[in-house]
């Protein structure tokens, strides 16, 4: 259950091993270009992107101090028109990258500290006037990759995000560990943008998902398909194709490697853990849903991938006795190691075979994992 160097089965892997499972190539290189996901070094860079993919009328200059205020909180309001946004970003990229001496009127005095962490860089953007947005009064403004923001404190993260009925969606693998956004039905394709409320360090920020190329370059073309409640339910019961696995392995390299703005509609959270069973350590990666998939019928809200190929679920309540009789498992499948296996499919290739097994592994914790383990088996010659 754990390899031999005692490391957690890196997520890129976990993707290539589903690309092996659903017979696709996954060489080191394809592997390197598959797990690099979109990034902008900051929103400064990536504005010149948009200034040029975005089909809009030239902006009217921002002249007054004012005026542009105006327009900045708009666009920190979710309300800007794709000129205003636009001509906010120049004007500030080119503040940020210009001389004090080349800067409008209405920006003089505004300051800009670039902060570059591991995950990403953000400028922060002090002003000599206080503008107010949602409510919150600020000198403050912040820029990365995911647009223009204000810190916000708990309280008003609260009033936000109960305002604007926004849905949680966490990680514990990257910043920002949280990240409040408005549910995917509920956001129509006439409005400007949406509020977004995320986690930023030991305090929170609120800004805006705006439509366009940024949108739109999120999720890349090949991992838009991802995986159906009928695609995970079969791979859980050893029972899917290919194309099934191929949109599982989507699925899963989108929430380890993506924004949670990138997730697909049904995931709520991803986490790395540990379960331990028969004294041994499964480091894991979980992946919460909104919505249960069923496994013969019983429900579960938990997926997870485990190193060397198991995919399967947390039972959550149910017993283990429900769960094996779920998966059709009794006596004669129950292995030394304390857990239970029966072969449901085998298939030979050149030079391998694959060994497809229904599994239910009952953890110290309590939980119950139950779902189907994969193998490769080097064929005799």
């Amino acid at each position: 259950m754990k390899p031999a160097d005692g490391r957690l089965f890196p997520f890129g892997a976990m993707a290539c091993r589903f690309a092996v499972l659903a017979s696709a190539q996954c060489t080191p290189d394809i592997l390197r270009s598959r797990m690099m996901s979109p990034r902008f070094s900051s929103l400064f860079v990536s504005a010149a992107a948009v200034a040029l993919l975005m089909a809009v009328a030239p902006p009217a200059q921002a002249n007054t101090a004012a005026s542009f205020q105006r327009d900045l909180v708009e666009v920190l309001e979710c309300r800007a028109s794709p000129a205003t946004v636009e001509a906010v970003t120049t004007a500030l990229r080119g503040a940020r990258y210009g001389t004090p001496q080349e800067r409008p009127a209405y920006l003089h005095g505004w300051g800009f500290i670039r902060s570059s962490d591991e995950e990403g860089t953000t400028t922060f953007i002090d002003m000599p006037a206080a503008l107010t947005a949602h409510g919150i009064t600020t000198h403050r403004l912040l820029a990365d990759d995911r647009g223009f923001s204000i810190p916000i404190d708990a309280a008003q993260r609260a009033r936000i995000v109960s305002g604007n009925g926004l849905w949680l969606r966490s990680s514990n693998l990257r910043e920002p560990f949280q990240v409040w956004s408005a549910p995917a039905a509920a956001i129509t394709p006439s409005a400007p943008g949406a509020i977004v409320v995320s986690s930023d360090g030991e305090g929170y920020r609120v800004g805006c998902d705006y439509p366009g190329p940024m949108r739109e370059v999120r999720i890349p073309p090949r991992l838009r398909e991802t995986a159906t409640a009928d695609d995970m339910g079969a791979a859980l019961e050893c029972r899917a194709d290919d194309a099934a696995m191929r949109r599982i392995a989507n699925l899963w390299e989108r929430v380890s490697e993506l924004s949670p703005l990138a997730w697909p509609d049904n995931v709520s959270a991803v986490a790395e853990r540990e379960y331990h069973a028969d004294g041994q350590e499964m480091p894991v990666m979980v992946v919460t849903l909104e919505q249960p998939v069923a496994l013969q019928g019983l429900p579960a809200q938990s997926l997870v991938l485990a190193y060397g190929g198991y995919f399967a679920a947390d039972m959550g309540d149910a017993p283990l006795r429900a769960v094996l009789d779920a998966a059709g498992l009794g006596a004669a499948d129950r292995q030394v190691e304390g857990y239970w296996r029966r072969e449901a499919t085998r298939e030979a290739s050149s030079g391998h075979t694959r060994v497809r097994a229904i599994s239910v592994i009952p953890t110290d914790s309590g939980a119950v994992l139950a779902g189907c383990m994969t193998s490769e088996v080097r064929s005799a010659n």
